[in-house]
């Protein structure tokens, strides 16, 4: 591929690179570049597709796919180096974070729930493997401690003291139960994030160009 056809997007490349040579300092960003370029080279369908739908729409799922390819380098040398597999990574979901975080804010025992003790997920960190759920408690409690005072308070309204979304709208002075509800999302998604993000996806270049396999709406709406 041209470099021509790459260079609109080589600010999303730079600081995708950026981004990622913080979080994983193992890892060399001229490296991570080279794999993000590589993705244009080995993608061109989904670029020809993505462009033709209009720059947005085009910008917010390339960022999106070049991150997850960033995190998936990434993560793989991070195992090697640590000498594991990354098939051993584990991963937090929204809803797992969601069940011990009543626990975590009233310091109860989480042993019991059963929810969490039969689900296999994966993470970037071989410390609970096993699924520990007192290593779960831990590693949600450090993060939620990394939150900032607005994204407390929105985590203790709804999972320390159950209130409804219309509720925690009305103490916070949120005009609607729907942006009560956001609030709280992006607060669990930055306790994810400091934990270790979300799992990547594997691309694959089966986009006939002209066609769109995914749709902005699968974009993270603060990237739009």
């Amino acid at each position: 591929m041209e470099w021509e056809r790459i260079k609109p997007w080589d600010y999303i490349v730079l600081g995708v690179a950026r981004e990622y040579s913080k979080k994983f300092d193992m890892v060399d960003i001229g490296d991570i570049k080279q794999t993000l370029y590589e993705w244009f080279v080995t993608h061109p369908n989904k670029l020809d597709a993505w462009e033709a739908i209009g720059v947005k729409d085009a910008k917010n799922l390339i960022y999106r796919s070049l991150r997850n390819e960033a995190l998936d380098y990434c993560q793989y040398w991070k195992a090697k180096g640590g000498g594991y597999e990354v098939d051993d990574l584990f991963y937090y979901t929204p809803e797992m974070v969601e069940t011990l975080l009543p626990s975590v804010l009233l310091g109860l025992d989480i042993s019991p729930v059963p929810a969490l003790s039969n689900t296999k997920t994966s993470r970037p960190s071989v410390t609970a493997e096993s699924g520990n759920l007192e290593t779960m408690l831990a590693e949600v409690d450090l993060a939620y401690k990394r939150l900032s005072n607005e994204d407390k308070q929105a985590i203790i309204l709804r999972f320390e003291l159950g209130l409804e979304f219309e509720d925690v709208a009305q103490v916070l002075e949120l005009n609607t139960e729907v942006a009560a509800r956001q609030r709280v999302r992006r607060a669990v998604k930055r306790i994810i994030n400091h934990i270790g993000g979300y799992k990547p996806f594997r691309d694959e270049d089966d986009v006939p160009s002209g066609e769109r396999s995914e749709t902005p709406e699968d974009t993270p709406s603060e990237l739009i």
